[in-house]
């Protein structure tokens, strides 16, 4: 189900682009990319996938393994940087641009950058995070606009609790007949560490560009609601986040 539009009263045209533009680019980021993940050019490649009304990018390559998504389906993920007691974060990336009409038919949609946490060559990658920002573009309505009111974009979206929450193993439930029922347990009240594990904590949309110190242009959507104005502005992003996630991911430690 699409999200609401968030409406505004000023905001930036949308991203456009040829499919030329595109299939330039795509070439380009294979190298961003590897460069950033300190990963052999020759074990990555990106691959776009054609359809009749969007393309979507994805990450392939002889680096890459495939990992399903807290949503559902597949993805292909590659080495972001080796974490403690051999664990690795795993990089999945996509982009999106819908074909619409005019000079420049692709309109941009959607980047996202997924972090995974596993060892090689096993299945089990519980999904840690997300970083995303969607275009403008048409979100559930005629109108072109922002993805889901008042949110921040770019934004994080944080998935662990709720990887961790699938991955619970199945208590055993005893017969019915050996059930001796404490009415005690039964009307306890969950503690706050229960409650906490159960928050929808992946609905929030943390912003990563927000600059509220700065007074706000009049009729302006918010500081910390931005879309890509170019290519170059795109790419930008994802290296320097990229970047900035492996040096981030480096702080972290396994507890004793």
């Amino acid at each position: 189900m699409a999200r609401p539009a968030s409406q505004s009263l000023s905001q930036p045209a949308e991203l456009r682009a040829t499919k030329g533009a595109l299939d330039q680019r795509w070439i380009e980021l294979k190298g961003v990319i590897a460069a950033a993940l300190e990963l052999d050019p020759r074990e990555l490649r990106v691959d776009a996938d054609y359809q009749s009304d969007r393309v979507w990018a994805g990450l392939q390559g002889a680096a890459c393994e495939r990992v399903t998504r807290d949503q559902g389906g597949a993805n292909w993920v590659a080495p972001l940087c080796e974490m403690p007691s051999n664990l690795l974060a795993w990089l999945g990336w996509q982009e999106a641009w819908e074909l619409t009409t005019g000079q420049r038919p692709y309109r941009f949609k959607n980047m996202g950058l997924t972090v995974y946490l596993g060892k090689r060559h096993e299945a089990i990658k519980p999904q840690f995070l997300r970083l995303e920002w969607p275009g403008i573009t048409k979100w559930g309505g005629p109108e072109v606009s922002f993805q889901s009111p008042g949110a921040g974009h770019p934004h994080w979206q944080i998935d662990l609790m709720r990887s961790l929450a699938q991955d619970r193993p199945v208590d055993f439930q005893p017969d019915p007949v050996e059930i001796v029922e404490d009415f005690e347990t039964a009307l306890q009240e969950p503690t706050a560490n229960d409650l906490v594990r159960r928050l929808s904590i992946e609905r929030m949309h943390l912003a990563s560009a927000a600059p509220w110190w700065l007074p706000a242009p009049s009729g302006d959507v918010g500081h910390h609601i931005n879309a890509p104005r170019d290519l170059p502005a795109l790419s930008r992003w994802l290296n320097h986040s990229l970047l900035y996630l492996r040096q981030e991911l480096a702080r972290c430690v396994v507890h004793a």
